[in-house]
């Protein structure tokens, strides 16, 4: 797009529906201070060039990195219909990539476990900048939310998580399982979030999320039937965690992250 049009280079943005995309490594800090400087250097670059192949095999475009965290978007400069399938396909190359990065190097293995945060929103999106250096990202409100939906796996015990708004505009909805509805750090408005997963069986997906809307809806009896599948697999932390949280906020209720 620069090379035929020269102008895109000028100090200028625009607000425009995009899907943003943040990830991180949970405790990488520590890591680096674990091995030595050459290796983390050689593991977080191995880990980067997957990760932003994933990006760009998907169409996205690569907006920086933050030390350990890749931050992304689809929808700018150019924008394509299946833009929220292209983003979620993405997250889930992510996933199996993060799973297998340290198959075969124990140094890769320390690295902690990825976390995702995928919305979509409204963002200011241009070159940004001065006159002796430009950088084409995105801002606004819409890279925060994924920001912190990055962070809000912590508290779920999840590893990725989508927002509703980008849910709602993907072609198939069999990956997602329902998180139920939180309130972020720095925002009043509760968001409603979901799991994208390829494990486990699509149709007990589809029964959770029948389950919990039965429960927004007011029928708190439902919850007793969430509860018992959480109980049938005991090692889903994060399954265990949406009852318990639901069980606190009731129908309709919102979650604030931080509180225990």
């Amino acid at each position: 797009l620069i090379i035929r049009d020269p102008t895109k280079l000028s100090l200028t943005g625009e607000r425009l529906p995009i899907f943003t995309l943040f990830t991180d490594i949970q405790g990488f800090t520590s890591l680096s201070h674990v091995i030595p400087a050459e290796k983390t250097a050689s593991i977080l670059n191995a880990y980067l060039d997957g990760m932003s192949d994933i990006v760009l095999a998907n169409g996205g475009t690569i907006d920086k990195f933050v030390g350990d965290a890749v931050v992304a978007f689809w929808g700018a400069p150019i924008a394509r219909d299946d833009d929220g399938d292209r983003a979620l396909a993405a997250v889930m190359q992510m996933l199996e990539f993060t799973r297998t990065f340290g198959a075969s190097d124990p140094d890769r293995a320390l690295l902690g476990k990825t976390r995702i945060g995928l919305h979509h929103g409204e963002a200011i999106v241009g070159n940004f900048g001065g006159e002796g250096r430009i950088q084409y990202t995105a801002l606004g409100d819409a890279m925060n939310t994924a920001a912190r939906l990055e962070g809000a796996n912590k508290y779920l015990k999840t590893t990725a998580l989508v927002s509703d708004e980008a849910r709602a505009r993907a072609s198939s909805q069999e990956m997602f399982r329902p998180m139920g509805r939180i309130t972020l750090s720095g925002r009043s408005t509760p968001i409603v979030v979901w799991e994208p997963t390829a494990a486990g069986d699509p149709a007990q997906r589809a029964e959770l999320t029948r389950l919990w809307r039965q429960f927004e809806a007011g029928d708190k009896e439902t919850l007793h039937a969430l509860e018992a599948i959480a109980a049938m697999h005991d090692n889903d932390i994060a399954l265990s965690v949406f009852a318990n949280r639901l069980r606190q906020t009731g129908p309709g209720g919102s979650y604030l992250l931080g509180e225990k």
